[in-house]
């Protein structure tokens, strides 16, 4: 092993620490990787990336595609017509939990063919949501279906999921393939994986489903921290939370009485209430609403005293989930500031640990659900940020006089690249069209993309080129000849898969692709094979992975607002990874000769 590839290992293993363990978001351990790989470069000009190879990153064109694909599918959120669809299909399911499975993979499944998959359930998630809560079906029992669904329809083009574009990229950079894979190349296998995927769903995965009542539910509400002030006059003074009944009254629970620097966790029950007290109370979300419009108790927005004189008996109270790692990985509420940050002022948190700190500084991270309150106007403005996803529905304000001249856009930028146009000059040209027709506002433009990914690839795209150049990848893979001597390529093929599945759900799935396509491909080229079918495998593994939540976006998304156990998709996603893993190399294999 020389020193190049030792190093190349070493910056492996450590962005494999810090993607594992979170000590960074994960766009800034990319941004880590980029700068460790063009100081070395500097030392090892032929082994490492030249500074314009490790920041080509940021104008690869698989990272300009995903960009586009945000924007544009903004332009079609922006215009109304996946909510038309959705409330129309909807309105046909009733109570049955089989036709709701059903009418939402109908939805979601085709639109994350052409859009990106992980927008398509972020517009669909309060949606689905709202039905649970009508017609009192658990959510937990539809937005794993909802999260896999997306999943599902991602493989069906190339546009579906920014893993299928970034895997396209270094397909075409290499010398074995050297050309785009088509839009529709691999939708034949998509279709498939797609249809096996919703015979499970609606058939046994339907069954292995948590039916747990949980928010969103409409069976019962979520249970949220906030924190109230005592005020002068107020009853309660002088009184023991069971004296005063506070909690069969109101129906919360005082789990924690502050007094200037002094709080009360045990026996908080026995403690005299004096003026001034903040009660750290765990209430349902109407609960809270209710404790707005009491007299001597006021609720302390975003959990700071200095803040109780604000009016918080105005706007609309939703729940939203938090999203963007940039903002609030390990941070408290004190220290975002929340309300100056985005004009909104949060009035509940979902229920944790009690600790002894204040609510505001608790640390909070991505996933994390709260309640909020504001204008009608700013919480519009709060949708349309990539910060948030809300869980439940507002009234919005569509554009479905665009609708069409949306739709035409997308379909054109499809059509354009089907006919041999890169498709990032079709997907540019698809952005400056929903600009210049209105459909998307420019400063929309801007707040339609998800940065983290953005910079996540233009972080991890030159880890790629170090291991081509330093010969790490031609060095694993000549490791993997020799232990699978003997072995089939069919085989070889089901241990790419596998590989890959295990390593999305321990890094992201493009970091997954970064590294084994590479890999893949010297394999194949060490055998004398078709590259091809290992790249399909490791595409189709690495947006297909349903193990853990944390494993891709959408599985993030629910997981949070479903309030699912990790273990729920482990239960239902093994079995569905296992028979995707042998249908899907079994028909590349067939449609893809070796």
């Amino acid at each position: 092993m020389t020193v190049e590839v030792f190093i190349v290992f070493s910056i492996i293993a450590a962005a494999l620490f810090l993607f594992i363990t979170e000590k960074f978001p994960i766009d800034i351990t990319a941004f880590l990787i980029m700068i460790t790989l063009m100081i070395f470069g500097m030392f090892y000009p032929d082994h490492f990336p030249s500074v314009r190879e490790g920041l080509s990153g940021l104008a690869n064109p698989a990272t300009i595609t995903v960009l586009s694909m945000f924007i544009l599918s903004a332009g079609i959120q922006r215009t109304g017509i996946i909510h038309k669809m959705g409330r129309t299909i909807f309105s046909f399911v009733g109570n049955s939990e089989l036709k709701q499975i059903l009418a939402i993979g109908l939805i979601v499944a085709p639109i994350s063919g052409f859009i990106n998959n992980t927008a398509a359930v972020a517009i669909m998630l309060p949606m689905v949501l709202d039905m649970a809560k009508r017609s009192k079906t658990p959510a937990t029992k539809l937005l794993i279906p909802l999260s896999f669904f997306g999943m599902l329809g991602g493989t069906l083009t190339l546009l579906g999921t920014s893993t299928n574009i970034l895997a396209s990229s270094l397909l075409k950079d290499s010398e074995s393939f050297s050309r785009d894979i088509g839009m529709f190349e691999f939708t034949k296998l998509g279709a498939v994986v797609l249809v096996v995927g919703s015979i499970y769903l609606l058939t046994v995965g339907r069954h292995l489903l948590p039916n747990r009542k949980e928010p969103g539910s409409g069976e019962e509400e979520g249970v949220f921290l906030t924190e109230v002030v005592i005020e002068k006059g107020c009853p309660l003074i002088g009184k023991t939370i069971v004296t005063s009944k506070l909690e069969e009254r109101t129906d919360v629970k005082v789990v924690k009485i502050i007094r200037e620097k002094t709080s009360y966790i045990k026996n908080v029950e026995e403690q005299e209430i004096e003026e001034g007290d903040i009660l750290v109370v765990k209430a349902s979300e109407q609960r809270i609403i209710d404790l707005i419009g009491s007299e001597h108790v006021k609720l302390l927005p975003n959990f700071d005293e200095r803040e109780r004189r604000r009016n918080t008996n105005s706007g609309k109270i939703v729940k939203v989930m938090l999203k963007s790692v940039h903002v609030f990985h390990d941070r408290s509420l004190d220290e975002i500031d929340f309300w100056k940050r985005f004009s909104v002022a949060v009035v509940g948190i979902n229920d944790r640990k009690i600790q002894v700190q204040r609510l505001g500084s608790m640390k909070i991270g991505v996933g994390e659900i709260l309640l909020v309150q504001a204008s009608s106007a700013n919480l519009r403005r709060l949708k349309n940020s990539p910060d948030f996803l809300f869980l439940e529905e507002i009234e919005e304000e569509f554009q479905p006089e665009k609708m069409w001249t949306a739709l035409a856009i997308v379909t054109a930028v499809v059509l354009a690249a089907t006919l041999g146009m890169p498709i990032v000059i079709s997907a540019l040209i698809g952005v400056m069209a929903m600009v210049f027709t209105r459909c998307l506002e420019f400063n929309e433009m801007y707040e339609a993309v998800n940065w983290e990914i953005i910079f996540l690839l233009a972080g991890i795209i030159p880890l790629g080129i170090a291991m081509q150049k330093s010969g790490a990848a031609a060095l694993i893979a000549g490791s993997i000849v020799g232990v699978s001597d003997g072995l089939s390529p069919f085989v070889l093929l089901l241990i790419f898969y596998l590989v890959t599945t295990v390593m999305t759900e321990i890094i992201s799935n493009n970091a997954a692709v970064v590294l084994l396509v590479p890999i893949a491909l010297s394999v194949a080229g060490e055998l004398h094979l078709n590259s091809f079918p290992f790249v399909l495998a490791v595409m189709f593994a690495a947006s297909t992975s349903f193990l853990t939540p944390v494993g891709y976006q959408t599985n993030t998304m629910v997981y949070g607002s479903g309030n699912y156990k990790f273990s729920d998709f482990i239960k239902v996603g093994a079995p569905l990874n296992l028979i995707l893993l042998f249908v899907t190399c079994y028909l590349i294999s067939i449609w893809w000769p070796m």
